[in-house]
């Protein structure tokens, strides 16, 4: 059974997973991803967001950008999606 995480432990979920990883937590501005993972699953859909985040990572990974600029991509992209998908229920 899962087990719902408060928003106050994410710092330390983020500490264990990314030592889990062998990544650097002071990398990772959670607000900038969870701010993603928001516009995605409201304006596109629920699924589409940790699939989103997960993109996030890959291009942030291959250089495509840095997490600023991506994060704000992928929300404008999903605004788009939303203005031309009206019909869509998120």
């Amino acid at each position: 059974m899962a087990v719902h995480l408060p928003p106050e432990a994410l710092n330390e979920w983020l500490e264990a997973a990314t030592t889990e990883l062998g990544l650097d937590a002071t990398e990772v501005d959670i607000a900038t991803v969870l701010d993603v993972a928001k516009h995605v699953a409201h304006e596109v859909a629920r699924p589409a967001a940790p699939l989103s985040t997960f993109l996030l990572g890959v291009a942030l990974g291959s250089a495509k950008g840095d997490l600023s600029g991506l994060a704000q991509q992928l929300v404008a992209r999903a605004h788009q999606w939303s203005d031309d998908h009206p019909d869509s229920e998120a």
